[in-house]
Protein backbone atom coordinates (compact mmCIF):
# COMPACT_ATOMS: atom_id res chain seq x y z
CA UNK A 1 0.00 0.00 0.00
CA UNK A 2 2.78 2.47 0.91
CA UNK A 3 4.71 1.76 -2.30
CA UNK A 4 1.57 2.32 -4.38
CA UNK A 5 0.95 5.68 -2.70
CA UNK A 6 4.53 6.78 -3.31
CA UNK A 7 4.32 5.84 -7.01
CA UNK A 8 1.03 7.68 -7.38
CA UNK A 9 2.53 10.77 -5.73
CA UNK A 10 5.51 10.70 -8.11
CA UNK A 11 3.30 10.33 -11.17
CA UNK A 12 1.05 13.15 -10.02
CA UNK A 13 4.07 15.33 -9.35
CA UNK A 14 5.46 14.78 -12.85
CA UNK A 15 2.08 15.49 -14.46
CA UNK A 16 1.67 18.69 -12.49
CA UNK A 17 5.14 19.90 -13.42
CA UNK A 18 4.28 19.33 -17.07
CA UNK A 19 0.92 21.11 -16.72
CA UNK A 20 2.40 24.07 -14.88
CA UNK A 21 5.06 24.45 -17.54
CA UNK A 22 2.40 24.60 -20.26
CA UNK A 23 0.00 26.85 -18.37
CA UNK A 24 -0.18 30.54 -19.25
CA UNK A 25 -0.96 33.08 -16.54
CA UNK A 26 0.15 33.33 -12.92
CA UNK A 27 -3.38 32.72 -11.57
CA UNK A 28 -3.71 29.30 -13.17
CA UNK A 29 -0.20 28.34 -12.14
CA UNK A 30 -0.91 29.36 -8.54
CA UNK A 31 -4.07 27.25 -8.48
CA UNK A 32 -2.24 24.26 -9.90
CA UNK A 33 0.57 24.64 -7.36
CA UNK A 34 -1.96 24.90 -4.52
CA UNK A 35 -3.78 21.78 -5.78
CA UNK A 36 -0.44 19.94 -5.97
CA UNK A 37 0.45 20.87 -2.40
CA UNK A 38 -2.95 19.74 -1.11
CA UNK A 39 -2.75 16.46 -3.01
CA UNK A 40 0.79 15.71 -1.83
CA UNK A 41 -0.19 16.47 1.78
CA UNK A 42 -3.20 14.16 1.46
CA UNK A 43 -1.06 11.34 0.07
CA UNK A 44 1.54 11.89 2.78
CA UNK A 45 -1.18 11.72 5.44
CA UNK A 46 -2.54 8.48 3.98
CA UNK A 47 1.00 7.14 3.89
CA UNK A 48 1.63 7.92 7.56
CA UNK A 49 -1.89 7.07 8.76
CA UNK A 50 -3.34 4.27 6.59
CA UNK A 51 -5.99 3.53 9.27
CA UNK A 52 -5.84 -0.27 9.12
CA UNK A 53 -9.03 -2.06 10.10
CA UNK A 54 -8.97 -3.67 13.53
CA UNK A 55 -9.58 -7.42 13.78
CA UNK A 56 -13.27 -8.10 14.26
CA UNK A 57 -14.30 -9.40 17.71
CA UNK A 58 -14.77 -13.17 17.69
CA UNK A 59 -17.36 -13.40 20.47
CA UNK A 60 -21.07 -13.90 19.94
CA UNK A 61 -22.27 -10.73 21.68
CA UNK A 62 -22.77 -7.33 20.04
CA UNK A 63 -20.72 -4.62 21.72
CA UNK A 64 -21.88 -1.18 22.83
CA UNK A 65 -19.75 1.72 24.06
CA UNK A 66 -20.26 4.63 26.41
CA UNK A 67 -18.36 7.05 28.64
CA UNK A 68 -19.03 7.68 32.33
CA UNK A 69 -17.38 10.08 34.76
CA UNK A 70 -16.14 9.86 38.34
CA UNK A 71 -15.05 12.80 40.51
CA UNK A 72 -13.02 12.81 43.68
CA UNK A 73 -10.84 15.06 45.83
CA UNK A 74 -7.39 13.95 44.69
CA UNK A 75 -4.39 13.96 47.00
CA UNK A 76 -2.52 15.57 44.09
CA UNK A 77 -3.84 19.14 43.64
CA UNK A 78 -1.76 19.62 40.49
CA UNK A 79 -3.84 16.83 38.95
CA UNK A 80 -7.21 18.49 39.64
CA UNK A 81 -9.42 19.24 36.64
CA UNK A 82 -11.56 21.93 38.27
CA UNK A 83 -13.53 22.86 41.41
CA UNK A 84 -10.75 21.44 43.61
CA UNK A 85 -11.46 17.92 42.41
CA UNK A 86 -10.32 15.47 39.78
CA UNK A 87 -12.72 14.13 37.17
CA UNK A 88 -11.89 10.79 35.58
CA UNK A 89 -13.48 9.94 32.22
CA UNK A 90 -14.02 6.19 31.95
CA UNK A 91 -14.68 4.62 28.55
CA UNK A 92 -16.98 1.60 28.69
CA UNK A 93 -17.29 -1.39 26.38
CA UNK A 94 -20.12 -3.78 27.27
CA UNK A 95 -22.15 -6.59 25.71
CA UNK A 96 -25.54 -5.56 24.45
CA UNK A 97 -28.24 -6.62 26.88
CA UNK A 98 -25.88 -6.75 29.87
CA UNK A 99 -27.54 -8.40 32.87
CA UNK A 100 -27.38 -7.59 36.56
CA UNK A 101 -24.33 -8.91 38.49
CA UNK A 102 -23.35 -11.24 35.67
CA UNK A 103 -20.36 -9.82 33.81
CA UNK A 104 -16.64 -9.93 34.69
CA UNK A 105 -14.84 -6.59 34.59
CA UNK A 106 -11.50 -5.50 33.12
CA UNK A 107 -10.29 -2.20 34.63
CA UNK A 108 -7.58 -0.70 32.41
CA UNK A 109 -4.94 2.05 32.67
CA UNK A 110 -3.17 3.30 29.53
CA UNK A 111 0.50 4.19 29.15
CA UNK A 112 2.17 7.61 29.42
CA UNK A 113 0.62 10.08 26.96
CA UNK A 114 -1.86 7.36 25.97
CA UNK A 115 -5.65 7.48 25.86
CA UNK A 116 -8.46 5.30 27.14
CA UNK A 117 -8.93 3.83 23.65
CA UNK A 118 -5.32 2.65 23.42
CA UNK A 119 -6.24 -1.06 23.35
CA UNK A 120 -9.74 -0.98 21.94
CA UNK A 121 -9.18 -4.13 19.86
CA UNK A 122 -8.70 -6.08 23.09
CA UNK A 123 -11.63 -4.32 24.78
CA UNK A 124 -13.99 -5.16 21.90
CA UNK A 125 -12.90 -8.78 21.98
CA UNK A 126 -13.50 -9.09 25.71
CA UNK A 127 -16.87 -7.33 25.55
CA UNK A 128 -17.99 -9.61 22.72
CA UNK A 129 -17.37 -12.49 25.13
CA UNK A 130 -19.33 -11.03 28.02
CA UNK A 131 -16.86 -8.74 29.76
CA UNK A 132 -17.51 -5.16 30.75
CA UNK A 133 -14.40 -3.04 30.20
CA UNK A 134 -13.70 0.20 32.06
CA UNK A 135 -10.71 2.00 30.54
CA UNK A 136 -9.68 5.19 32.30
CA UNK A 137 -8.41 8.41 30.86
CA UNK A 138 -5.97 9.90 33.36
CA UNK A 139 -6.29 13.69 32.95
CA UNK A 140 -2.90 15.45 32.67
CA UNK A 141 -1.28 12.04 31.97
CA UNK A 142 -3.46 11.22 28.94
CA UNK A 143 -2.58 12.77 25.60
CA UNK A 144 -6.14 14.13 25.58
CA UNK A 145 -9.06 13.81 28.00
CA UNK A 146 -12.53 15.19 27.38
CA UNK A 147 -14.40 15.98 30.58
CA UNK A 148 -18.15 15.76 31.14
CA UNK A 149 -18.63 19.48 30.37
CA UNK A 150 -16.79 19.14 27.06
CA UNK A 151 -13.55 20.72 28.29
CA UNK A 152 -10.38 19.19 26.84
CA UNK A 153 -7.41 18.45 29.11
CA UNK A 154 -4.10 17.66 27.44
CA UNK A 155 -1.02 16.02 28.90
CA UNK A 156 0.62 18.22 31.52
CA UNK A 157 3.80 19.90 30.33
CA UNK A 158 5.67 19.13 33.55
CA UNK A 159 4.70 15.46 33.28
CA UNK A 160 5.83 15.31 29.64
CA UNK A 161 9.15 16.93 30.50
CA UNK A 162 9.75 14.59 33.43
CA UNK A 163 9.05 11.51 31.30
CA UNK A 164 11.30 12.71 28.49
CA UNK A 165 14.09 13.61 30.94
CA UNK A 166 13.85 10.45 33.06
CA UNK A 167 17.42 9.09 33.41
CA UNK A 168 16.55 5.41 33.84
CA UNK A 169 19.40 3.31 35.25
CA UNK A 170 21.82 6.27 35.03
CA UNK A 171 20.22 7.75 38.17
CA UNK A 172 18.39 5.11 40.18
CA UNK A 173 17.10 7.51 42.84
CA UNK A 174 15.51 9.92 40.35
CA UNK A 175 14.13 7.07 38.26
CA UNK A 176 12.59 5.44 41.33
CA UNK A 177 11.04 8.70 42.51
CA UNK A 178 9.56 9.36 39.05
CA UNK A 179 8.12 5.88 38.58
CA UNK A 180 6.65 5.79 42.07
CA UNK A 181 5.02 9.23 41.84
CA UNK A 182 3.63 8.68 38.34
CA UNK A 183 2.12 5.30 39.20
CA UNK A 184 0.70 6.52 42.53
CA UNK A 185 -1.45 9.05 40.69
CA UNK A 186 -2.71 6.27 38.41
CA UNK A 187 -3.35 4.00 41.38
CA UNK A 188 -5.37 6.70 43.10
CA UNK A 189 -7.64 6.90 40.02
CA UNK A 190 -7.96 3.13 39.74
CA UNK A 191 -8.54 2.67 43.45
CA UNK A 192 -11.26 5.33 43.57
CA UNK A 193 -13.11 3.88 40.58
CA UNK A 194 -12.80 0.35 41.99
CA UNK A 195 -14.18 1.49 45.35
CA UNK A 196 -17.13 3.13 43.59
CA UNK A 197 -17.81 -0.09 41.70
CA UNK A 198 -17.86 -2.07 44.92
CA UNK A 199 -19.92 0.24 47.12
CA UNK A 200 -23.68 -0.04 47.56
CA UNK A 201 -24.54 3.03 45.50
CA UNK A 202 -24.89 2.72 41.72
CA UNK A 203 -23.21 5.67 39.98
CA UNK A 204 -24.17 4.42 36.52
CA UNK A 205 -26.13 1.58 34.98
CA UNK A 206 -23.05 -0.56 34.30
CA UNK A 207 -21.95 -0.97 37.90
CA UNK A 208 -24.94 -3.17 38.72
CA UNK A 209 -24.07 -5.54 35.87
CA UNK A 210 -20.59 -6.37 37.18
CA UNK A 211 -19.79 -9.63 38.90
CA UNK A 212 -17.64 -8.24 41.71
CA UNK A 213 -16.02 -11.64 42.26
CA UNK A 214 -14.43 -11.52 38.78
CA UNK A 215 -12.53 -8.24 38.53
CA UNK A 216 -9.28 -7.97 36.57
CA UNK A 217 -6.97 -4.94 36.65
CA UNK A 218 -4.82 -4.31 33.62
CA UNK A 219 -2.58 -1.73 31.99
CA UNK A 220 0.14 -0.95 29.48
CA UNK A 221 3.57 0.45 30.40
CA UNK A 222 3.08 3.11 33.12
CA UNK A 223 -0.53 1.95 33.41
CA UNK A 224 0.79 -1.58 33.84
CA UNK A 225 2.93 -0.45 36.78
CA UNK A 226 -0.20 1.04 38.34
CA UNK A 227 -2.08 -2.23 37.76
CA UNK A 228 0.73 -4.17 39.44
CA UNK A 229 0.55 -1.78 42.37
CA UNK A 230 -3.20 -2.29 42.61
CA UNK A 231 -2.61 -6.03 42.96
CA UNK A 232 -0.59 -5.27 46.09
CA UNK A 233 -2.96 -2.59 47.37
CA UNK A 234 -6.31 -4.36 46.97
CA UNK A 235 -5.73 -8.10 46.48
CA UNK A 236 -9.03 -8.98 48.17
CA UNK A 237 -10.99 -7.01 45.56
CA UNK A 238 -9.13 -8.21 42.45
CA UNK A 239 -9.12 -11.66 40.93
CA UNK A 240 -6.17 -11.33 38.52
CA UNK A 241 -3.81 -8.82 36.89
CA UNK A 242 -2.93 -8.49 33.18
CA UNK A 243 0.06 -6.30 32.31
CA UNK A 244 1.48 -5.28 28.97
CA UNK A 245 5.21 -4.71 29.55
CA UNK A 246 5.74 -2.72 32.75
CA UNK A 247 8.06 -2.69 35.80
CA UNK A 248 7.03 -3.35 39.40
CA UNK A 249 7.51 0.30 40.41
CA UNK A 250 5.70 -0.06 43.74
CA UNK A 251 7.70 -3.15 44.72
CA UNK A 252 10.98 -1.23 44.98
CA UNK A 253 11.97 -0.73 48.62
CA UNK A 254 15.44 0.77 48.30
CA UNK A 255 18.73 1.02 46.42
CA UNK A 256 21.87 -1.04 46.96
CA UNK A 257 24.79 0.07 44.81
CA UNK A 258 23.70 -0.06 41.18
CA UNK A 259 20.61 -2.19 41.85
CA UNK A 260 17.16 -1.74 43.28
CA UNK A 261 16.03 -3.68 46.33
CA UNK A 262 12.59 -5.25 45.86
CA UNK A 263 10.13 -6.56 48.41
CA UNK A 264 10.50 -10.23 49.32
CA UNK A 265 6.73 -10.66 49.64
CA UNK A 266 5.25 -12.93 46.99
CA UNK A 267 2.99 -11.27 44.49
CA UNK A 268 -0.51 -12.10 45.79
CA UNK A 269 -2.52 -12.58 42.58
CA UNK A 270 -2.45 -14.51 39.31
CA UNK A 271 -0.50 -12.39 36.85
CA UNK A 272 -0.17 -12.42 33.07
CA UNK A 273 2.78 -10.33 31.88
CA UNK A 274 3.03 -9.84 28.11
CA UNK A 275 6.32 -8.66 26.63
CA UNK A 276 7.43 -7.42 23.22
CA UNK A 277 10.88 -7.77 21.67
CA UNK A 278 11.80 -4.49 23.38
CA UNK A 279 12.17 -6.12 26.80
CA UNK A 280 11.62 -9.87 26.65
CA UNK A 281 14.68 -11.66 28.02
CA UNK A 282 16.46 -8.36 28.74
CA UNK A 283 15.42 -8.06 32.39
CA UNK A 284 18.92 -8.63 33.70
CA UNK A 285 20.16 -5.54 31.84
CA UNK A 286 17.62 -3.14 33.40
CA UNK A 287 17.61 -2.49 37.14
CA UNK A 288 13.90 -1.60 37.17
CA UNK A 289 12.97 -5.04 35.79
CA UNK A 290 14.72 -7.25 38.36
CA UNK A 291 11.35 -8.15 39.92
CA UNK A 292 10.03 -9.09 36.49
CA UNK A 293 12.93 -11.51 36.11
CA UNK A 294 12.18 -13.01 39.52
CA UNK A 295 8.59 -13.82 38.58
CA UNK A 296 9.66 -15.12 35.17
CA UNK A 297 11.96 -17.60 36.90
CA UNK A 298 9.34 -18.59 39.48
CA UNK A 299 7.81 -22.06 39.28
CA UNK A 300 4.47 -20.78 40.59
CA UNK A 301 1.97 -21.45 37.75
CA UNK A 302 -0.12 -18.37 38.53
CA UNK A 303 2.71 -16.16 37.21
CA UNK A 304 2.42 -16.38 33.44
CA UNK A 305 4.92 -14.74 31.09
CA UNK A 306 4.18 -14.49 27.36
CA UNK A 307 6.27 -13.06 24.55
CA UNK A 308 4.79 -11.59 21.38
CA UNK A 309 7.61 -11.63 18.86
CA UNK A 310 8.10 -9.28 15.93
CA UNK A 311 6.79 -6.20 17.70
CA UNK A 312 8.03 -3.39 19.96
CA UNK A 313 6.63 -1.75 23.08
CA UNK A 314 3.99 0.45 21.42
CA UNK A 315 3.07 -2.42 19.11
CA UNK A 316 1.19 -3.90 22.08
CA UNK A 317 -1.40 -1.12 21.60
CA UNK A 318 -3.73 -0.11 18.77
CA UNK A 319 -1.37 2.71 17.78
CA UNK A 320 0.04 0.32 15.19
CA UNK A 321 -3.35 0.25 13.44
CA UNK A 322 -3.46 4.03 13.20
CA UNK A 323 0.09 4.46 11.93
CA UNK A 324 2.36 1.43 11.42
CA UNK A 325 5.18 3.70 10.22
CA UNK A 326 5.19 6.03 13.22
CA UNK A 327 4.72 3.14 15.64
CA UNK A 328 7.66 1.29 14.12
CA UNK A 329 9.76 4.45 14.32
CA UNK A 330 8.91 4.89 18.01
CA UNK A 331 9.69 1.20 18.53
CA UNK A 332 13.13 1.52 16.95
CA UNK A 333 12.26 -0.65 13.96
CA UNK A 334 11.18 -3.70 15.98
CA UNK A 335 7.81 -4.15 14.27
CA UNK A 336 8.22 -6.80 11.60
CA UNK A 337 4.63 -8.03 11.32
CA UNK A 338 1.27 -6.51 10.49
CA UNK A 339 -0.65 -4.92 13.33
CA UNK A 340 -3.87 -6.98 13.02
CA UNK A 341 -1.86 -10.20 13.31
CA UNK A 342 -0.10 -8.95 16.45
CA UNK A 343 -3.31 -7.77 18.08
CA UNK A 344 -5.05 -11.07 17.37
CA UNK A 345 -2.21 -12.90 19.13
CA UNK A 346 -2.46 -10.50 22.06
CA UNK A 347 -6.22 -11.10 22.30
CA UNK A 348 -5.73 -14.86 22.29
CA UNK A 349 -3.01 -14.67 24.94
CA UNK A 350 -5.19 -12.61 27.29
CA UNK A 351 -8.28 -14.79 26.71
CA UNK A 352 -6.35 -17.99 27.44
CA UNK A 353 -5.13 -16.58 30.76
CA UNK A 354 -8.56 -15.28 31.80
CA UNK A 355 -10.24 -18.59 31.03
CA UNK A 356 -8.07 -20.13 33.75
CA UNK A 357 -7.75 -17.36 36.32
CA UNK A 358 -10.97 -15.37 35.88
CA UNK A 359 -13.46 -17.97 34.63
Amino acid sequence: MQIVLILIALVVLVLFVILIGRTQGTGKKALLILALVVLVLFIAFRFLFPMQAAPAPSGEKSVQTDTVYYRHASAYPEMHTGNNEREIPVHVWYPEGAKEQEHPLLLFSHGAFGVGFSNETLFLELASRGYIVFSLDHPHHSFKSTLSDGETVYADRTFIQSVMANPGDKDLATNWDDLRSWSLIRMEDLSFVLDKLLDAEADNRYEGCIDTERIVVSGHSLGGSAALGMGRLKPADINAVVVLEAPFAQDITGIAGDEYVFTEEAYPLPLLHVYSDALYGKWGDIATYAMNERLYESDDPKYVTEHIAGVGHMGLTDMSLLSPILTNWVNGGLNTRKAPETLLELNGTVLAFLEIYNP
